[in-house]
């Protein structure tokens, strides 16, 4: 989806996210590139199915769930552009503002 299309304004972050794909089923945790209310991008080389349904927990600095949901693969980069390889997951339910405003911090406090 590209950035005109998008409903809301996506931010850096350096989260981590554990993601479980609806095929593989194995969950894996990889790092958040960055997010929006609606969805993110997730910096990893294990690309799933574009379309394919997934679980995912985002979690704090010491691996513990902060929020749960389920959201749809709607792009993948599979070659390095901008040394992002990864896929964007469009959440089924949005973020709360909160939740945002923490992930947005870590970026700043990474780059301190």
């Amino acid at each position: 989806m590209s950035e005109d299309k998008r409903k809301h304004a996506r931010s850096s972050t350096s989260g981590k996210i554990r993601i479980r794909t609806s095929l593989s089923r194995i969950a894996y945790s990889v790092a958040l590139r960055n997010v929006s209310k609606s969805g993110a991008f997730i910096h990893t080389l294990r690309l799933p199915a574009k379309g394919e349904a997934m679980a995912f927990e985002i979690l704090d600095d010491y691996g513990l769930r902060m929020v749960a949901g389920h959201g749809r693969v709607v792009r993948i980069i599979d070659k390095a552009i901008k040394s992002a390889i990864g896929f964007a997951i469009q959440f089924d339910n949005e973020l709360d503002q909160a939740m945002l405003d923490y992930l947005w911090a870590l970026q700043r406090e990474d780059a301190s």
